[in-house]
């Protein structure tokens, strides 16, 4: 604290004021360095742990080629990128480097032929013509001789560790996608804290918003398979489309959920100020439209506004398809009646049977079995009576995802009575006592969550048995709900679904309101026998829960 205001508050308010007030600066000053030093946990490493990198030992150790196309890169921002791949604690890497720079730039060059010359790792080429950033990135690629292709924008710098973490999970995985958290800097990067804790690979989330961007890593075999590596015509989404192409045809695709990347946040980067480069959106729309084509899945796709790099992509539905409402958790049908009179009020879909899930006639799994396997209709829901739609065209939501061959579940975002998020997908967790986290529950609705994920459709690990739709076909691939583990069926089942390469999709375009108190409803009896069950799985860190997020207590 500063002397005079130190005597201004002796003065004013006495010497009690002044202890209480010492005392609460140093307790703030303590609170901010524990925060730091938390934060600074999570990316930089201690000498041992470098020295230990060094000195592994791989059994099948592969080259890395970075590519990095230059055009009128600072100087510092140049030498210290050079200076992050040369400190490694994986050798076996390349850095290839295209430089499209003015001649008033003439000084990327020195600089570059200053380090190759000392490291023959640094490999640096001058193009004829600056051919922008994806043709430029091309001729990076020619002259990359690695088995992986690592991606390093030039005003970047990667993390001491990134290759041996991306080396180690290749050997341990076999991998041949991988790409890693990340964090944004503009200052000294031990004091970077604007962390990008990123969920595991999904189809629906790639195509809601390039969250895979930094490190990406892959196998170079994959080019052979996707044709032109980068595409002019995607420029300012370039990596986007490449990144949606290459994991359409990847084998075993990775998140490691380390921070192994640091993005610089500076007035030309597209980090920094997005609206200054409108066509990057406009490129990305058009590479998930294009995917859509080479999927075979009928949509249109644009921006999710007011979020202009967040997308939303409208599935054409099948014409008239039946939809059974599968009413389960009242008491009397009385309370059915009820739900069933409001649940058709706000509702647009027609084509919409409704049936009644007594407790008396046998236990959820085998009620919804039995309707299931008897009903005509293409589609099931199964909604507890306490949960009612908000938005009237819910059905044609959910039925966009449901009726994907590659779907078992779709869930919908649901709301305490509060207008506090009540659902938003579920995770597994070890930590707690059911093994099961309720994603977002507790945040105001109408807050966007931890990056924008209140904002666009995802993938989760599991649905909510109190509101979700499944397909007939993938209920009869999937065997059914099974009775062997009570009050986890609609978990249970979206597990067997992910067995069997199936997405679980929860979208924020259909939603709900909830009049109860929200939890799974499981006795210690229930749960050990979910366990036993899935001890494996659930002993794994959550694909689309980053811890990360649970430890910093962000989510």
């Amino acid at each position: 604290m500063k002397i005079k205001k130190v005597i201004k508050m002796l003065i004013k308010q006495g010497p009690f004021a002044v202890l209480r007030a010492i005392r609460d600066h140093y307790r703030k000053k303590r609170e901010e360095e524990k925060f730091r030093n938390r934060v600074r946990s999570l990316h930089l490493i201690s000498d041992g742990e470098r020295e230990n990198q060094k000195n592994r030992k791989f059994l099948a150790p592969v080259s890395f080629s970075i590519i990095t196309p230059l055009y009128n890169t600072p100087e510092n921002y140049l030498r210290e990128l050079l200076e992050s791949l040369q400190k490694q604690t994986y050798p076996k890497w390349q850095l290839c480097l295209a430089d499209g720079s003015d001649k008033e730039h003439e000084y990327v060059g020195e600089i570059c032929r200053e380090y190759a010359s000392k490291d023959s790792r640094i490999c640096y080429e001058v193009l004829e013509e600056n051919k922008g950033i994806s043709e430029n990135t091309n001729e990076c690629l020619k002259f990359a001789t690695g088995d992986y292709i690592g991606l390093l924008d030039h005003d970047d710098i990667l993390h001491e560790s990134a290759l041996y973490e991306m080396m180690k999970v290749i050997e341990e995985e076999k991998a041949d996608f991988l790409y890693s958290d990340e964090v944004k800097f503009s200052g000294k990067i031990e004091d970077a804290s604007d962390f990008n804790f990123k969920p595991g690979f999904g189809k629906d989330e790639l195509r809601a918003h390039n969250y895979i961007c930094h490190f990406t890593v892959f196998k170079k075999s994959l080019l052979d398979q996707i044709g032109q590596a980068y595409r002019p015509e995607f420029d300012g989404s370039q990596d986007h489309d490449m990144v949606l192409r290459l994991t359409e045809k990847a084998e075993k695709i990775v998140h490691i959920p380390k921070v192994l990347y640091y993005w610089r946040v500076h007035p030309q980067s597209v980090s920094m100020n997005l609206d200054s480069k409108s066509y990057a959106v406009d490129a990305a729309i058009h590479a998930v439209s294009e995917q859509l084509e080479r999927t075979k899945e009928p949509g249109k796709v644009e921006s999710n506004l007011p979020y202009r790099t967040i997308y939303r992509v409208h599935y054409e539905i099948p014409d008239n398809a039946g939809v059974l409402l599968i009413l389960h958790g009242a008491e009397k049908n009385t309370e059915y009646d009820r739900a069933k009179e409001k649940i058709l009020e706000k509702t647009t879909y027609k084509n919409i049977r409704v049936v009644y899930a007594n407790k008396e006639n046998g236990t959820f799994a085998d009620n919804v079995n039995k309707q299931i396997d008897s009903m005509k209709e293409e589609y099931a829901v199964m909604i507890n009576v306490h949960c009612l739609p908000m938005n009237p065209d819910w059905v044609e939501e959910m039925l966009m995802f449901a009726q994907r061959q590659d779907v078992c579940a779709v869930s919908p975002k649901v709301y305490f009575e509060n207008n506090l998020i009540a659902y938003a997908g579920i995770a597994l967790d070890v930590r707690d006592n059911a093994k099961v986290k309720f994603l977002c529950q507790g945040i105001n609705g109408a807050e966007q969550g931890y990056e924008a994920m209140l904002r666009h459709v995802r993938n989760t690990t599991a649905a909510w048995k109190d509101c979700c739709m499944i397909s007939k076909n993938a209920w009869r691939n999937l065997g059914g709900l099974k009775e062997d583990v009570p009050g986890y069926e609609i978990i249970d089942y979206c597990l067997n679904g992910e067995k069997q390469g199936l997405w679980t999709v929860w979208t924020c375009f259909a939603e709900f309101s909830y009049s109860k108190a929200l939890t799974i409803e499981v006795d210690d009896t229930e749960i050990q026998k979910f366990i036993s069950k899935w001890e494996s799985r659930i002993s794994k860190k959550d694909n689309f829960y980053n811890q990360n997020l649970a430890e910093l207590g962000i989510l």
